[in-house]
């Protein structure tokens, strides 16, 4: 008599179960690694083609951020001339305004995380202290402003939502898109200086209209404190968001924000 070996039904949808559990707690978090690695990458991507955008700018118009006009915040409306819309569609002719139907569906009101802890982001960058000894806080309207280290102070300020009626939306060729305050440049802004009112500030959108719409945050951690009480900012791989706050100024975009900084830096 031939005896034949298998397994038991009651067997083999126990071990489907257990396939089912395993997938179900895994899944999830190799999707969201996989965006995030992704986002991470459309990032610095974008990073990098504006300011090829306005070092290209330099190189043909011996002009650059600082030399910028305010523009016209209405949907629609062609960039005013030497504003940053206008340089954008001058060196990257793939750019499109999109201001109507970016913000038709962002709903989530620019804040970092969601629900009851979400909150405006801030913009933080180092300014320089004054004084002879260089231990004199800059006075910076608005802001919070760390203690001199260096010779530096960290600001830290909140930053204006972007809405239909205060900023310009640009789609590039490869997906993201671009969001600045309309009227944040004008005459001798957008330059490096002490003076927030000097920085121009914007957000990248690494997905455009694709949700989640939310700002880049820290899991911990902001970069302040000194000594045994600093504490780095931390963005882990299943956390990374799809805005990211960058402020231009000169012949730069850079990250405008402690999270936003933490991602383009980390590994």
């Amino acid at each position: 008599m031939t005896k034949r070996f298998g397994f038991t039904l009651a067997e083999v949808l126990i071990t489907l179960g257990i396939i089912g559990v395993v997938a179900a707690m895994t899944i999830p978090t190799l999707i969201s690694n996989t965006n995030g690695a992704q986002f991470k990458s459309a990032y610095k991507k974008a990073l990098s083609t504006l300011n090829q955008a306005v070092l290209m700018n330099v190189a043909m118009e011996d002009t650059d951020f600082s030399t910028l006009v305010a523009d016209v915040a209405a949907t629609g409306v062609a960039p005013t001339a030497n504003s940053l819309g206008a340089l954008l569609q001058e060196r990257l002719q793939s750019a499109t305004e999109a201001t109507s139907t970016y913000f038709a569906a962002n709903t989530n009101g620019f804040k970092e995380g969601t629900g009851e802890s979400a909150t405006t982001p801030k913009l933080t960058y180092s300014a320089n202290c004054t004084g002879a000894d260089k231990n004199t806080k800059p006075t910076v309207q608005g802001a919070t402003v760390g203690n001199c280290q260096g010779g530096k102070a960290e600001v830290t300020i909140a930053m204006t939502a972007p809405t239909a009626t205060n900023s310009k939306v640009f789609n590039l060729a490869d997906g993201t898109t671009f969001i600045y305050m309309s009227g944040a440049t004008g005459a001798h802004a957008c330059t490096e200086e002490d003076a927030v009112a000097n920085l121009c500030y914007g957000f990248i959108d690494v997905n455009g209209e694709t949700g989640p719409n939310t700002v880049i945050s820290c899991d911990e951690g902001t970069n302040t404190g000194t000594g045994d009480d600093f504490v780095a900012c931390d963005v882990s791989s299943s956390n990374v968001k799809d805005i990211y706050p960058v402020v231009f100024y000169g012949q730069t975009v850079e990250p405008a924000s402690d999270a936003a900084r933490a991602v383009l830096f980390g590994k």
